[in-house]
């Protein structure tokens, strides 16, 4: 990454730490696109590639002038936008996995899955956590890794670090195998956690989603992943999870929406396109 990124960090085309809430298309040829950031900072540009998140565009964080076509502003409407947080729990050592079974060096992912407690009724909001092993990885450590979704999501990531840890020391890490309360290695030693569902900059969310009942998801998705707003040769365009287009491979369609892999294919479509609508 950096060496793709050299010459474009030479000369300072990369602006870091800077907010854009403005972009407007004008009839110049020579300046056909202004982008303004919150600190009135101007930007020219041909073309312009927006990968800000589905739920920053629901929110209205950037300004269009003109206006988003009525099209363009259903299909964000439509796709749902939903929250999933990483939590990471590390140990002294993985006292959850038998020595002799680490002994071994197999290589693999071990599961641990938990429904609603009935003990945390009164203080968590409901929801599965999947607990997942990073002890037998092919750099191992002593870490528990989970997703979770939903109300639960946004709860446990909005407590302090101790609290994180206090949760999932009284409520979960006992119910694991090998777990000897006088141990001092089945303590949490550190915790580490996304918190996208609190960050307005992710848009409160992590990933886009075709709500149910929807009969508008593929659609929605196409809309997204084709250029949004004619500039001059060039224009506006998105690109991300959410403006991913449907593939379909032996008969099968498949939606890259939600993936590292969407995202990519996006940017490569999009900054295909920018350059071949400026050679034409």
């Amino acid at each position: 990454m950096q060496k793709m990124a050299r010459r474009a960090l030479e000369k300072k085309v990369i602006q870091f730490n800077t907010l854009v809430n403005h972009i407007e298309t004008t009839p110049s040829d020579e300046r056909p696109i202004m982008v303004k950031s919150t600190t009135e900072e101007i930007f020219y540009a041909d073309a312009v590639i927006v990968t800000v998140p589905l739920g920053c565009l629901k929110r209205n964080a950037i300004t269009f002038i003109p206006a988003l076509p009525q099209r363009i502003k259903s299909a964000i409407s439509n796709l749902g936008y939903g929250i999933l947080e990483r939590i990471f729990l590390r140990f002294p050592r993985a006292w959850w996995l038998n020595a002799e079974y680490l002994a071994h060096g197999n290589v693999g992912v071990d599961f641990y899955r938990f429904p609603s407690l009935a003990a945390t009724v009164d203080e968590l909001p409901r929801g599965t956590l999947n607990f997942f092993s990073l002890a037998r990885t092919h750099q191992p450590q002593p870490v528990l890794g989970l997703f979770s979704a939903t109300k639960l999501a946004e709860h446990l990531t909005s407590l302090s670090k101790l609290e994180l840890m206090s949760v999932f020391q009284r409520f979960y890490i006992p119910r694991l195998p090998n777990y000897h309360v006088d141990d001092p290695d089945c303590e949490i030693s550190d915790v580490e956690n996304s918190c996208w569902s609190h960050n307005p900059l992710s848009g409160y969310g992590a990933y886009t989603h075709i709500p149910v009942g929807s009969d508008s998801g593929d659609e929605d998705l196409e809309v997204l992943s084709e250029k949004i707003l004619d500039a001059g040769k060039g224009g506006i365009w998105f690109a991300g999870e959410h403006a991913t287009k449907s593939q379909v491979v032996d008969g099968i369609r498949y939606c890259n929406m939600a993936t590292v892999t969407g995202a990519y294919q996006s940017g490569v479509r999009a900054a295909t396109e920018v350059i071949g609508s400026l050679l034409n």
